[in-house]
């Protein structure tokens, strides 16, 4: 560990050092030639005279002066300025030792009739433009390597980050999609298109405000909304088919391991089609969890608001993918080794500007293996019990989804979506679960096994319908009105056998052989319509109205096993439950503009009426609501606060009053008679952008109260036995923020230093019963993250991390320990493309969790490497030896903590593994590959 420190404080030092020498830099300001104002977001490029290569950049601030520092002396230079509605200024200049600062002055831009793209030579292109509300990147500005992916060309691009998982983020908002030429592209997932698209067919990427979601929310707070990234392709690029192969095998210390995949892509004007197909069994997922999410209608969008510690040391083991208790591919929820395949088929089709349709089909396929060792202490006083678990279990997955739409717009003022989304889903489990359980003072309290055959199938189709009118004769005026139906059928079969022997505090022997159906239909639909008008130049009004229905579902038959038949009902774990809800929304506001100060005050009228029908209860239960409910959004520039109030109804699942008993040591009750919470909470964010130092900040926060919040009442006997009853109590409270900053700096052209830091934080305060007292419990967690890239010429990255968490669970009664622990991280990724045809890259972790007291899973190093080859014209083909987990070190462990229950889990893992792995990349005749920057196999 002292070592890996010295290392990295080496590499610290290494980069301070290469930033300190002596450089020139250039400065000036933009001013428009008629009216003598600043000039903002203009683009300011320097270039080399004699060739052209770029050397920097940066954009002009608000009050239109730039600096642009990290300049040789004794170079000839040529500064560009480039901004959309104006002429192109360009400007020779020459630094020299003894005046390393110079002054250009004030420059005058002229307006221009003509397009930028026409004035600009294609060589001096300059890397970054602001075209109105959309930031356009030339893409052959950021080198990448002739194998690289879309997903290496983003993170090369300022104020853009890609984790581990392929989420993206632009100045600290959430991607939502990724077109390619304006279409969707396999469903709109930006993994799709980040991780099968090859960067050398990219011409430009464009970065614009997600206005389908501004739409779908009914406001005009662009800071409330995430982006969409646009990728056109060079010309050439329509003319041929192009994609990738790839196959590689190996072995390693838990069996053999494999992949193989490929994907080949036919664009033309009007038409893209795409097929995809994979197999491994290395816990990667064929189809990203944004794509299922949208295609199946699940979500429209998820909030990245930040992440915490949940102890978990699971990061070099894959990622996963599951809804509604369905596994779409990669590492089971569980953990354990998954085997995955899939095909996918995505066609659009846009024969004009005013009509555009696509298809899609997914199948994927899982089939994971699960070990796990599971402790569970629960304390109570200087009393603890102990309950230890061996899970094993097989599961195998199977999945098709279906999606299809179409986009009209008929004229300039009216827009008309529609999709229609089928997944059909089916998940079968057949696992062994050795439990024992004992009481510190008393001894063993109990042991046994349970085994479960279960099967769980989903089928899931949504449709959706919008049509958004502007006026023609009004700015400002909008009408949009929406419509959706989405119908779920869920069920679940699961065959318990099940024998425990009891030791305390009496001796018997419980055998349970019984099958436990569950149904769940349900139907949901709505009809909603939202009106802007403009009163008066800074003055708008807003309305809006909105009807939702459903009808659901959820029978539990368990069926007591007579012989070999399952077949006499246990009516004391059976029962029926209807629910149908009818509720009515009715919003109106004003909104004031004052140029950037945007203050919206509003209120909704809210009629909901639920009839729950229980076969345990005589009467239906028949709750009817009527509330007016304030609200407030208060937006100054990218800064924005929120404050609403919201009646919360309960979960159904907490209404059913029947006891499940599949776990003998943890029984959930319902509750017929929860009422529905009061909610107020209040949202702040900011994202905002310094052009001039090309600084990035972005900061999101969140705090609510609530009174009548659904909580947990627990009993627990002397067995270890825990009853679980959910109640209504006041006082829930969460607080949670999520803060970040991230620089990119270009000294010279062959040296860049970027650096990153953030910190998410939550704090949570919830009330609950143990054994009938009152007691509270405070929750804290606390993430920092931090890193720092240097990239000398493309040949050398490295690119040190550092990450820290804590977390604190305390609580009131006095029976219950405080528990604590913090984790951290210390990472260092290299890349090395030194020589020629060869490219190195490694990645070392170190890792301490305190929270365990085996040091074989508090303390570990992970290490992965490999090397790669690159052959044939434009090196579209690569040979990849790739190394995992080198020191044999990895473990998948995982601590809980939860009011007075602590689990520890261990789970099996793919392990160390060596692998060697050929692709080809298939290229069309007009796109030519590029040599240097990031680089990515896949």
């Amino acid at each position: 560990m002292r070592h890996f420190l010295y290392l990295l404080t080496a590499v610290a030092c290494l980069l301070f050092s290469a930033t300190s020498f002596a450089q020139g830099s250039v400065k000036g300001k933009l001013v428009d030639a008629d009216t003598q104002k600043p000039l903002y977001m203009a683009t300011v490029t320097v270039f080399q005279a004699q060739d052209t290569s770029l050397v920097t950049y940066r954009l002009s601030a608000e009050d239109g002066t730039f600096k642009l520092p990290g300049l040789a002396t004794n170079l000839p230079y040529r500064i560009l300025v480039s901004f959309s509605g104006y002429a192109v200024h360009r400007q020779p200049f020459l630094l020299k030792a003894d005046s390393l600062d110079m002054d250009l002055g004030t420059i005058i831009m002229q307006p221009a009739t003509t397009q930028l793209d026409e004035v600009l030579v294609i060589a001096e292109r300059p890397p970054m433009i602001i075209r109105r509300d959309t930031v356009e990147f030339n893409a052959n500005a950021f080198k990448t390597l002739p194998n690289a992916m879309v997903e290496d060309l983003l993170k090369k691009l300022p104020g853009v980050q890609v984790d581990k998982q392929g989420n993206i983020m632009v100045n600290g908002k959430r991607v939502n999609r990724i077109l390619v030429d304006g279409k969707n592209f396999f469903g709109s997932d930006p993994k799709m298109a980040s991780r099968n698209l090859p960067s050398n067919v990219i011409d430009k990427i464009q970065v614009t405000d997600d206005k389908d979601e501004l739409l779908e929310r009914g406001d005009d707070n662009l800071n409330n909304v995430g982006k969409v990234i646009n990728l056109t392709f060079k010309k050439g690029v329509k003319k041929g088919m192009f994609g990738k192969a790839y196959g590689g095998g190996g072995s390693g210390i838990n069996g053999g391991r494999y992949e193989a995949g490929a994907i080949a892509n036919i664009f033309r004007d009007t038409l893209q089609v795409s097929l995809l197909g994979y197999t491994n069994n290395l816990n990667r997922p064929g189809f990203g969890w944004a794509d299922l999410m949208q295609t199946g209608g699940l979500q429209r969008n998820r909030d990245v608001s930040g992440g915490g510690n949940n102890n978990t040391n699971n990061s070099n083991f894959g990622s996963t993918i599951s809804i509604n208790g369905i596994n779409f591919g990669g590492m089971s929820r569980m953990g354990g080794v998954t085997t995955s395949n899939g095909l996918g088929f995505n066609l659009n089709h846009s024969p004009n500007n005013k009509k555009a349709f696509f298809a899609q089909y997914y199948l994927g396929g899982v089939n994971t293996d699960v070990e796990s060792n599971t402790t569970t202490r629960i304390s109570n006083g200087d009393t603890i019990i102990t309950n230890r678990s061996l899970y094993d279990a097989k599961i195998k997955g199977l999945t098709h989804t279906f999606g299809a739409g179409i986009n009209l717009k008929p004229d300039t003022v009216t827009t008309i979506n529609a999709t229609a989304n089928y997944i059909l889903a089916t998940e079968r489990t057949n696992s062994i679960n050795n439990q024992s359980g004992e009481n510190n003072l008393l001894g063993l309290l109990n042991e046994g096994a349970v085994g479960i055959n279960g099967k769980i199938g989903n089928n899931i189709l949504r449709q959706n319908f919008s049509i958004t009118r502007l006026s023609k004769k009004k700015t400002g005026r909008r009408i949009s009105l929406a419509q959706g139906l989405t119908w779920n059928s869920r069920s679940v079969d699961n065959y318990t056998d099940a024998e425990i022997n009891y030791r305390q505090p009496r001796q018997y022997d419980s055998l349970i052989n019984q099958l436990r159906q569950e149904r769940v239909p349900t139907w949901f639909a709505y009809a909603g319509i939202n009106y802007r008008e403009p009163l008066a130049k800074k003055l708008f009004l807003r309305a809006g109205a909105r009807y939702e229905y459903e009808n659901l579902k959820n029978d539990i038959t368990t069926l007591d096993k007579q012989g070999a038949v399952y077949d006499t009902r246990n009516n004391d774990l059976s029962s029926d439950f209807s629910r149908n809800s009818n509720r009515y929304f009715l919003s109106t506001g004003l909104e004031l503009k004052l140029k950037d100060l945007a203050i919206t005050p509003g209120v909704r009228y809210q009629y909901q009426q639920f009839d729950n029908k229980l076969s345990f209860v005589a009467n239906p239960v028949v709750q009817r609501l009527n509330n007016v409910l304030p609200q407030l959004e208060i937006t100054y520039r990218k800064l924005t606060v929120n404050y609403n109030r919201d009646i919360v109804l309960p979960d159904y699942t907490y209404m059913i009053p029947v006891r499940n008993n599949t776990n003998p040591y943890l029984v959930n009750l319902g509750n017929t008679d929860l009422l529905p919470a009061v909610m107020d909470r209040i949202n702040v964010n900011l994202n905002t952008f310094n052009p001039k130092n090309n600084l990035n900040v972005w900061s999101w926060g969140e705090a609510w109260v609530a009174n009548n919040d659904v909580v947990q009442s627990i009993t627990m006997d002397a067995s270890g036995l825990q009853t679980i009853k959910p109640i209504n109590a006041d006082g829930s409270k969460r607080i949670a923020a999520n803060f970040g900053l991230n620089q990119d700096i270009k000294y010279k052209n062959s040296f860049t230093f970027s650096w990153n830091v953030g910190t998410w934080t939550e704090y949570r305060e919830n009330p609950f019963y143990y054994n009938n007292q009152e007691s509270k419990q405070r929750r804290l967690l606390s993430n920092i993250w931090s890193n720092i890239g240097f990239n000398w010429d493309d040949k050398l990255e490295v690119i040190p991390a550092y990450s820290f968490s804590y977390m604190q669970v305390k609580n009131t009664n006095s029976l219950f320990t405080t528990q604590s622990s913090f984790d951290q991280t210390i990472g260092i990724e290299t890349i090395m493309r030194y020589i020629k045809h060869v490219i190195f890259d490694s990645e070392l972790r170190y890792l301490n969790n305190n929270a365990f007291a085996n040091p074989e899973f508090r303390r570990m190093f992970m290490w992965n490497a490999g090397v790669n080859f690159t052959f044939f014209k434009d090196e579209r083909a690569v040979l990849r030896i790739f190394a995992n987990d080198i020191l044999n070190q990895a473990r998948n462990t995982d601590i809980i903590p939860n009011q007075n229950t602590v689990r520890t889990i261990y789970s099996n893992i793919i392990g160390q593994y060596f692998m060697a792995t050929f692709t080809y990349n298939l290229r069309p005749s007009g796109a030519k590959g590029k040599v240097g920057g990031g680089w990515s196999l896949f």
